[in-house]
């Protein structure tokens, strides 16, 4: 009988332990778990689960185990001391749909050959020198607003952006002007955007060979993706592309491993990466800092103040932006507030720790960037638009951009890491970093010093957790005239 007991006790131990190390998190219904809460609020729900459960929290979805970090240690451990343990998986099935087997959805030697061939057009210096064209696309989207100035008509800044986006990236990378073939692209690109989101539906989950209307739309973005994309590489192939783009670049190259060229399949399947996320996040977070810039008025004004005093009504170059740190300071808040790639997931190769709980091997690690940027502990009024957060007067700014003000809103403190990486971090940190930050800058700077931007009027607009953080239904604006400005005043 004392046996019996002492095993008996020894088993409810056991389970306490295995208790212990789970993280905390809510139970939901025993099919669904948080599938349900995910599918109507994915922003709140995870906003939610950081708030209630802290930096580590576990939950269900449908099938899956699901672990959220926020926590600045085990996300660093995540995408950069561990990296090699957390892998591309089922969330990433969806995206597979539409980029292809690319850059983002590859993991080892074939994603290192693949950055590889990109990674010299993404360097720094590079860009800045050809900073000039990306000013050029701004002053036609900007000639393109005068008629409606003029006649006071709104615009939706959403499409705008978007073929802002892509003219700089086409002119960048790609060695032809992507906005040739917008008609064609944008309506791809918005069906797209909410395909790649598994979020359950019936129409979702059927097989690929079921004949539905759903299957047959699908098909034919698809399509019309490829189509795009084969006509770019059959452009370069004639020699009419640019010697100096990306696509030539994946012509020439070899796979590390096999030694052999690049297949029309796997070129086609970059360039879908490097378009889809290109222009996308740009277009996003220009949307949104143009937004928050037109819904704070006294951001305007000094933003205002400062680009008058530096520029006095000039184009920006590259080299004027270090003079800017407001202008900084406004798109970094854009991106801690609005952060356009929202959800970084991951699948755990092996059993690891995190934040002092068992991952399972197999589960699903999710790293919500949003929730992260929201978090009351760190973040002083989180949801508040506020730059003054990132000026050098508030915030000590360390050498990868996590900065703001302590909670308390008084002494500022050293920020960890990873309480604020809207670009991900460790070695997948977002390759188009240093891309779309100086095409924010430039663009934020150029729009406000010829326009003012108003929001139509009962026009409410929120966040939607797509493939990116879009503003949803869109971003209605008038646009008028920028006051005349004296330099010297």
């Amino acid at each position: 009988m004392m046996e019996q007991r002492t095993t008996t006790e020894e088993a409810v131990g056991e389970q306490r332990h295995v208790r212990a190390e789970q993280a905390p998190g809510p139970v939901g219904s025993v099919l669904f778990g948080a599938l349900s809460s995910f599918k109507k609020d994915t922003l709140r729900l995870l906003t939610e689960l950081q708030r209630q459960y802290g930096g580590v929290a576990r939950m269900k979805m449908g099938p899956y185990l699901v672990h959220q970090v926020t926590d600045p240690e085990a996300v660093k451990q995540v995408l950069q001391d561990n990296a090699r343990n957390y892998v591309r998986g089922r969330f990433y099935r969806g995206f597979n749909l539409f980029f292809g087997r690319g850059m983002l959805t590859t993991d080892g030697a074939e994603w290192r050959t693949r950055r590889a061939v990109s990674r010299p057009f993404f360097h720094r210096a590079g860009l800045r020198a050809r900073s000039g064209t990306v000013t050029d696309t701004v002053e036609e989207l900007l000639a393109r607003w005068e008629p409606s100035a003029r006649s006071g008509d709104p615009v939706d800044i959403t499409d705008d952006m978007m073929w802002l986006a892509m003219g700089v990236l086409g002119r960048m990378l790609f060695g032809v002007d992507l906005r040739r073939y917008a008609d064609r692209l944008l309506p791809a690109v918005r069906f797209s955007l909410k395909a790649m989101i598994l979020t359950g539906e019936v129409k979702q989950m059927l097989p690929r060979w079921v004949p539905t209307a759903y299957q047959r739309r699908l098909k034919g973005h698809q399509q019309v993706l490829n189509d795009v994309m084969d006509e770019i590489i059959d452009l370069h192939r004639r020699g009419e592309g640019s010697p100096d783009s990306v696509v030539s670049a994946l012509l020439k190259a070899t796979h590390e491993v096999t030694g052999e060229p690049f297949s029309r399949r796997q070129i086609r399947a970059e360039l879908k990466t490097l378009f889809l996320a290109g222009h996308e996040t740009t277009g996003c977070a220009l949307t949104w800092t143009l937004y928050a810039v037109a819904q704070h008025e006294d951001v305007r004004r000094r933003l205002d103040a400062e680009l008058t005093e530096v520029l006095g009504g000039r184009v920006p170059t590259a080299e004027d932006l270090d003079d800017l740190p407001y202008l900084r300071a406004v798109v970094d808040e854009s991106l801690r507030l609005y952060p356009p790639i929202w959800l970084f997931p991951r699948d755990a190769v092996a059993d690891d720790r995190l934040g002092g709980y068992r991952i399972p091997a197999g589960s699903t690690v999710i790293v919500p960037v949003y929730a992260a940027h929201h978090n009351p502990a760190v973040w002083d009024n989180p949801e508040a638009f506020d730059p003054a957060r990132f000026c050098p007067a508030h915030a000590a700014r360390p050498a990868d951009g996590g900065h703001g003000r302590s909670p308390d809103g008084g002494t500022s403190r050293q920020r960890d890491r990873y309480d604020y990486f809207p670009f991900g971090g460790g070695a997948r940190k977002c390759i188009g970093m240093d891309l779309a930050l100086l095409e924010l800058r430039l663009a934020v700077a150029m729009v406000v010093q010829r326009y003012r931007l108003q929001l139509v009027a009962g026009r409410p607009v929120s966040p939607a957790a797509l493939v990116s953080l879009r503003p949803q239904p869109g971003v209605l604006m008038h646009i008028r005239p920028a006051e005349p400005k004296d330099p010297a005043a």
